[in-house]
């Protein structure tokens, strides 16, 4: 049999790790695209965000939203069915994410930020403000809007903060474990938000209420809801979701203000495990019907 020359063999050598290198490229590439992160959530709220401005809103909550997603219009609908039924129209809404924060293992995550409502693009001042809070899920590669919800507040006087953005980093543990600490230490908080928050809350937690602006930090949060007049209570969550590794979730679901019989509104509320693995409350939300 005859031997290779040195040269073959070299050659040879270079193509087969040229081969396990080009393997190894694809491999890890398949990988980061199982996750996302926070960057890249911000960069997809962002593109949302600019879409609506450049086709229209409809077109743009169609292109970002999941099949299964809850929006509320006004009460809640799936998202892909209600925003279908919808016609164009000429009326301009305006948003940035100023927080896009992602679970542990990558896979779902939150944005929030002020957004403006103008009834056509020539009004020179927008008709309302608010807050949004979406939820997303990180579906085939790319992330997807699976929950919808806002507030409103007065118009700012000052330019939106700058973006931050926050990857967790928390224990794994099971979702179909993770979920009902979650909402058992949810219920807890409920029954009582003033007496509760400083013990459960996050030190930068993002409390929306009613035509208010974001209320941040846990000790300004609790002196807010301690100064709260009408009692409010929370019906049992309605629906919900938690990250894959069980360590970021949300709960939603409808409140009454004092005696009222019908619900006054809807609330949603985040909570993150901190490096301990204890849930935090991040953020709370009330929108009122």
């Amino acid at each position: 049999m005859q031997l290779l020359s040195n040269d073959v063999k070299t050659f040879l050598s270079l193509v087969c790790s040229l081969v396990l290198f080009s393997g190894a490229a694809s491999l890890a590439a398949e990988d980061a695209a199982k996750t996302g992160n926070a960057k890249s959530l911000a960069a997809a709220e962002t593109a949302f965000a600019q879409e609506a401005l450049a086709k229209g809103t409809r077109t743009a909550f169609l292109h970002a939203l999941s099949d299964n997603s809850t929006v509320f219009l006004p009460g809640p609908l799936n998202g892909k069915k209600a925003w279908e039924a919808k016609p164009e129209s000429k009326a301009v809404l305006q948003w940035q994410p100023v927080l896009a924060a992602t679970s542990t293992t990558g896979d779902f995550g939150y944005t929030t930020g002020p957004w403006s409502f103008k009834n056509d693009p020539a009004d020179t001042v927008a008709a309302t403000h608010g807050q949004f809070v979406s939820i997303w899920r990180w579906e085939n590669g790319k992330w997807k809007l699976c929950f919808d919800l806002g507030s409103e507040n007065p118009a700012p006087t000052a330019p939106a903060p700058e973006l931050q953005l926050a990857d967790n980093h928390a224990p794994n543990e099971a979702a179909e474990d993770a979920q009902p600490v979650m909402r058992a230490h949810d219920g807890r908080y409920a029954a009582d938000r003033a007496g509760q928050l400083a013990g459960c809350a996050e030190d930068k937690i993002r409390l929306y209420l009613p035509k208010q602006f974001p209320i941040i930090g846990a000790t300004a949060a609790s002196a807010a809801l301690q100064k709260e007049t009408v009692p409010v209570k929370f019906s049992a969550p309605t629906g919900g979701e938690v990250s894959r590794g069980g360590d970021l979730g949300y709960v939603w679901g409808e409140y009454h203000n004092g005696a009222a019989t019908e619900a006054s509104g809807y609330y949603m509320r985040i909570w993150r495990k901190d490096r301990a693995g204890e849930w935090k409350l991040a953020l709370d939300l009330s929108h009122p019907r």
